[in-house]
C-alpha cells in the first residue's frame, strides 16, 4: 500500500530491477517461486498456489512490464500494480501478493471494472463467499474514479499446509474525503457492525492525523472472517492511540518492537494501524501496526536486522527471514535500499506477537507524480 509523496521524496531510488521486457505474469511468477521456495513450501503446495496466482492474474498480466507504468497504480510509489510480503503466525510461514488488476485501457475506471470483475470471478472458487462484499460494493465504486488511487485491489495467501485464501481491498475515500467517516458508517451497518464502529467514532481520532485509507475484507465464509480498517498517521504518533482501540492490542509487548525498529525517534514516516473487525463483538478484536522501514535505513541489510531483532523479541527465528529477502532482491542487501518496506505486527494479550514484512519492487526509474488526497 502506497506512501505519500513526503514518504517519496524521502526514500526515492532508482529501479531496482531491470525487467521493461518481462511480462508482470512471468515477474510475479519467478518472485512467487523464490519467496515461497524460501519459506520451504512443499512442491507440491509451490505447483499449486503458483498454478492459482496465475489464474487470478487477468489478461493485463501477458503485457510486459515496459519502461514506464502503463496506468500507474496506487500499491507501490512508484506505479507498479503488485507487492509481496510474508507473515509468521506461531512460526509457520505465509506468503502474500497485493495486487491491482489492469483494465484493458489503461485507466482508472478501466482498474475499477477489471477488480470488480476478478471479485466475481472470484466467488466461483470453493470457500470464497462474497455475500459481505455485494453487501458494500456500491459504495465504493463510481463512475469518475480518481486516476493514481486505491480501486478493487486483491490479495492471495498461502500458509504453508493451508490452504490459499483472499481480501478485497477498497478506498473509503472513492467519492471524497470529506465523505469517508459516512461511507465507514454505513459500510459497518449494513455488515452488522455499528457498535464496534461507534466504539471507535466514541474515540474522537482526528481525521486530519488518522486518515481512514483502506477497507478489506476477508473473502470466505468462515465465522472468524474479518473487516479491516486501515489508518495512516500523519506527523509525530502516538502508536498505541489507534491500536489500543482493539480488545487485544498490548501496549507492553509493542513497546519492545517500536524500539527495535526506530530505537528512541518519534516515528514521522506516516506508519499504519490496522483494525480487525469480527462479528460478535462490540469493539474491534485485533490490531496490526505497519512500521515503515525505507526511511530510517541506509540499505535493505540494514533493514534486514531490525526486522530480525524484531523477531528474535518475538520468540522467531529470523534466518527464514533473511532467505526470503536474499531470495526476492536482486542485488546483495548490503547494496540496494527500498525493498524492505514494512515490517508488520499484531498482539495479542498473552501470546506471542505475529510478524509480517512487506517488500517492495522497484521497477520503474522514478515515483508517480500526484498527491494522496
Amino acid at each position: 500500500m502506497s506512501s505519500r509523496p513526503a514518504v517519496v521524496h524521502a526514500s526515492r531510488r532508482t529501479a531496482l530491477y531491470e525487467v521493461a521486457g518481462t511480462a508482470y505474469r512471468d515477474f510475479a511468477a519467478q518472485q512467487w517461486v523464490a519467496a515461497c521456495a524460501a519459506l520451504d513450501f512443499p512442491f507440491s503446495e509451490l505447483y499449486r498456489t503458483l498454478h492459482e496466482l496465475d489464474s487470478v492474474l487477468g489478461q493485463w498480466a501477458d503485457a510486459p512490464i515496459g519502461e514506464v507504468p502503463r496506468y500507474p497504480s496506487f500499491v507501490s510509489r512508484d506505479g507498479f500494480p503488485l507487492e509481496f510480503s510474508v507473515s509468521w503466525r506461531g512460526g509457520v510461514g505465509e506468503a502474500r501478493v497485493l495486487f491491482e488488476s489492469l483494465g484493458a485501457e489503461p485507466t482508472a475506471r478501466g482498474a475499477q471494472e477489471a477488480g470488480r470483475a476478478l471479485t466475481r470471478a472470484l466467488g466461483a472458487l470453493p470457500g470464497v463467499s462474497l455475500d459481505r462484499y455485494l453487501r458494500i460494493e456500491d459504495l465504493y465504486v463510481t463512475d469518475e474514479p480518481a486516476p493514481y488511487r486505491p480501486a478493487v485491489w486483491h490479495s492471495l495467501a498461502h500458509r504453508r499446509g493451508g490452504a490459499s485464501r483472499y481480501k478485497v481491498y477498497l478506498n473509503p475515500q472513492t467519492r471524497g474525503v470529506d465523505r469517508a467517516h459516512a461511507v465507514m458508517r454505513e459500510t459497518m451497518r449494513r455488515l452488522g457492525l455499528e457498535r464496534a464502529w461507534d466504539h471507535v467514532e466514541r474515540a474522537g481520532l482526528d481525521p486530519r492525523r488518522d486518515v481512514l485509507e483502506f477497507v478489506a475484507l476477508d473473502l470466505d465464509d468462515r465465522a472468524e472472517a474479518r473487516v479491516k480498517v486501515y489508518y495512516r498517521h500523519l506527523g509525530e504518533v502516538d502508536l498505541d492511540r489507534v491500536a489500543s482501540l482493539a480488545r487485544r492490542h498490548d501496549p507492553a509487548l509493542a513497546a519492545p518492537v517500536y524500539r527495535a525498529v526506530y530505537g528512541d525517534d518519534v516515528p514521522v514516516n506516516e506508519p499504519m494501524t490496522c483494525l480487525a473487525f469480527r462479528e460478535g463483538l462490540d469493539v474491534p478484536d485485533e490490531a496490526n501496526l505497519y512500521l515503515r522501514l525505507p526511511s530510517v535505513v541506509a540499505s535493505d541489510a540494514e533493514a534486514a536486522d531490525r526486522v530480525a531483532a524484531a523477531m528474535r523479541l518475538c520468540g522467531l527465528d529470523p534466518r527464514p527471514h533473511h532467505e526470503v529477502a536474499s531470495a526476492l532482491a536482486p542485488l546483495p542487501l548490503d547494496s540496494v535500499v527500498g525493498l524492505h518496506e514494512l515490517l508488520s505486527f499484531r498482539t495479542s494479550s498473552g501470546a506471542r506477537p505475529d510478524l509480517g514484512v512487506y517488500f517492495r519492487f522497484g521497477v520503474y526509474d522514478s515515483s508517480v507524480d500526484g498527491t494522496h488526497a
